[in-house]
């Protein structure tokens, strides 16, 4: 009636693979509607206001940083859930193998 501790794990394992995937996927996608809607508002506010041209450049220069900066952390933190997961899981397939024995 119980499956096996190695199903188990493999289906743990192979769960924590398709959640890496769908966070990464997410990530992009939220990154990629992010710099539209920036880009857009930035285009909006510069066609209204005039503004000067370096201010410009200088705006999208720091949002360009500060975006690339948090999706390289979210994508950081996201992959390191993913490791420790895959470690603990790991971890437990190498105790239950040791207790069996």
């Amino acid at each position: 009636m119980s499956q096996e501790p190695d199903t188990i794990l493999r289906n743990s394992l192979d769960a924590v693979d398709r959640f890496r995937t769908r966070v990464t996927a997410g990530i992009v996608f939220l990154f990629v509607t992010v710099v539209f809607t920036l880009g857009w508002l930035m285009a909006t506010a510069t066609a209204r206001t005039g503004g000067n041209a370096g201010q410009t450049k200088i705006l999208l220069t720091s949002v360009t940083a500060q975006m690339i900066f948090v999706a390289v952390c979210a994508v950081v933190i996201a992959f390191q859930i993913a490791r420790m997961t895959k470690t603990i899981l790991r971890a437990i397939e190498l105790s239950s193998r040791g207790r069996t024995q």
